[in-house]
């Protein structure tokens, strides 16, 4: 069944979260919601002079509302409600076409922010790819902790995006890990050697520096990607390029199983999730110049972090590949 590029979607994340509209934009990226969070009790942050881990007594009453300065722009330099509590400032869209759904946050990459925080030692002074990174929270709450993180979408809106949001958590990021924002189109992806960004005249494009870093890194995210088959194919082709050169890679992916009634079917089914377990046998199935694939689902048993509804169709995978000497 093709889906209509026409239909609009809402993240349940929007629906539940509060939120406030940019003033005086004309910009579709004109929402603001600031996700606060708590860091595991085994993490001692050094926090920048603009954040402050210490509890706001400055306003006893005070909720959280965003403030903004003359030119309307986000200040986030106010302090965290309580002790251990941080908060991530993210600028999105609201109801989006299909297209679009990266300039959302979704459930399933509030999942994977958790599991981040949760195995936050394995991501310590690590090489980081977000892949369908959207809005970048997930890149942020990883660059806590990695010593870089490469940002990857397609198309100039959500990369500025992007971009835009790591420059408004810096005062949290501090300076101990190194962001790149660039254009990966899945699509269009073919090997390290081939230009596969549509970028081709802007920052954003793909230089042969960028390719050997990618190349490089040991962990690879991906937050709520399966949702198209022509996508969801051309997310495992790419995976399993950049899985199939060394260093061995460990690919963390979240997922929500959506569940629809079709008058072919007479019930209720998840094509997308039955095509992304396809995908998943063939990557099982497959051994290429000495490479293998492992692929199991991960308990979302671990502490939760971010606010939102872990329920049993928020899924978290994971992918390693193993290289033959």
């Amino acid at each position: 069944m093709e889906r209509d590029v026409s239909d609009k979607v809402l993240s349940d994340v929007h629906v539940f979260t509060p939120h406030e509209t940019l003033p005086d934009t004309d910009e579709s990226v004109n929402t603001v919601t600031r996700f606060n969070f708590s860091l595991p009790p085994d993490v001692k942050r050094e926090l920048s002079p603009g954040i402050s881990s210490e509890k706001n007594t400055s306003n006893p009453d005070d909720d959280g509302e965003l403030l903004f300065d003359e030119d309307g722009d986000v200040v986030v330099t106010r302090k965290p409600v309580t002790e251990n509590k941080l908060v991530i400032t993210i600028e999105h869209m609201m109801e989006t076409k299909l297209d679009d759904v990266g300039l959302q946050v979704w459930q399933g990459c509030l999942l994977l922010c958790d599991f981040v925080l949760h195995l936050h030692t394995k991501f310590k002074a690590s090489r980081v790819v977000d892949l369908g990174a959207g809005v970048g929270l997930t890149s942020i709450v990883a660059g806590l902790f990695a010593e870089s993180v490469l940002v990857t979408d397609v198309g100039e809106m959500i990369l500025r995006t992007s971009e835009s949001n790591i420059a408004l958590n810096k005062p949290l990021l501090g300076e101990d890990c190194s962001f790149l924002v660039k254009e990966l189109n899945w699509l269009k992806f073919c090997g390290p050697k081939d230009s596969y960004s549509d970028a081709r005249s802007s920052r954003f494009q793909m230089t042969e520096d960028d390719h050997t870093l990618l190349d490089g890194v040991s962990l690879i995210l991906a937050a709520e990607v399966i949702y198209d088959p022509d996508l969801t194919d051309a997310f495992f082709s790419t995976v399993k390029q950049l899985m199939s050169r060394p260093p061995a890679k460990t690919l963390y992916m979240t997922l929500e199983k959506r569940l629809v009634f079709t008058l072919a079917d007479l019930d209720v089914v998840s094509p997308a999730y039955e095509h992304f377990q396809e995908k998943m046998e063939e990557l099982l199935a497959l051994s290429l110049d000495g490479v293998t694939f492992h692929c199991c689902q991960v308990p979302c048993d671990f502490p939760q972090y971010f606010t939102y509804d872990r329920h049993k169709h928020l899924e978290l995978w994971q992918i390693t590949s193993s290289l033959s000497d």
